[in-house]
């Protein structure tokens, strides 16, 4: 597809130049430069401002609507092309920002041995997702299936399921564990972000057990949680999976399993385009 076309559909889609310039992998006024080339070829405004934003003009709203048909045609087109990956080509794939680090490595490691190229992206679920069934990515790692799926040519299964451990640095297990859940009200915790199935579980439990608790941290990346809870700040949760691995890295130990609060990790794959090779 034209760049510049590429270029107008991702600022509209990310809701700025700055956002769609990171996607697209290019500099702001770079991405600027396509706007203009584009708004000059057409002879038209695309954008206004409104503010501190860009927002569409009428004539601009008319050309996204056919810039995405262009779009969509030719997504649809390269995907008949790449009917099956190849070595030659990237094997794309997404990973929700709240999936384990190392979850995501064992997923896409034996692609790595087989030889294959990976471009790996970490974003919000839903917009992973709709880069799935806009055939921009060949398979998603994600902690919740696709709401409402009905493509044929997708297949999810059940990539593993964990319970989830809370944990600290190691000198503090002791203390925290002496009168758990209540020492939680001394203990701050840092949690995964909302909207997160498994953050739902953890304030259920919360709610039941621990109401005083105190969340002091909340962040999509795990790492940043299992980080904060290395340095001693907080007690932090890590899937029991790979609770030796994390705990390893990290210098943490378990203070208590969470009962009744685990995860699913879902593989959401092209059918016929990625090798079976889990």
């Amino acid at each position: 597809m034209d760049p510049d076309l590429r270029a107008f559909i991702a600022t509209v889609q990310r809701n700025g130049v700055g956002a769609a310039a990171r996607s697209l992998g290019l500099s702001q006024p770079a991405l600027s430069s396509r706007l203009k080339r584009l708004s000059h070829a057409a002879g038209l405004k695309l954008f206004q401002r409104s503010g501190r934003k860009l927002v569409l003009t009428a004539a601009g709203a008319r050309m996204f609507e056919g810039a995405l048909q262009v779009s969509k045609a030719c997504e649809a087109l390269e995907a008949a092309m790449r009917s099956e990956l190849t070595l030659d080509a990237p094997l794309r794939v997404g990973a929700a920002d709240g999936i384990p680090k190392v979850i995501v490595r064992r997923v896409i490691e034996p692609f790595l041995r087989a030889g294959f190229r990976v471009q790996c992206r970490e974003w919000r679920s839903d917009l992973l997702e709709n880069e799935l069934l806009e055939h921009r990515l060949e398979m998603l790692i994600a902690d919740r299936p696709m709401l409402g799926l009905q493509d044929a040519e997708l297949q999810t299964v059940v990539q593993g399921r964990s319970r989830i451990l809370l944990c600290a640095r190691k000198d503090l297990v002791a203390k925290i564990k002496a009168d758990f859940p209540q020492s939680l009200a001394r203990y701050p915790l840092a949690l995964p972000s909302h909207p997160s199935p498994v953050r739902e579980r953890i304030d259920r439990w919360l709610a039941r057990y621990a109401p005083s608790a105190r969340v002091a941290l909340e962040a999509d990346d795990r790492a940043l949680l299992h980080q904060a809870a290395a340095a001693g700040i907080v007690v932090a949760p890590v899937a029991k999976t790979i609770s030796r691995t994390v705990n390893a890295q990290h210098g943490l130990a378990t203070v208590s399993e969470l009962r009744g609060v685990g995860e699913t990790y879902y593989l959401i794959r092209a059918k016929g385009r990625v090798p079976n090779l889990l």
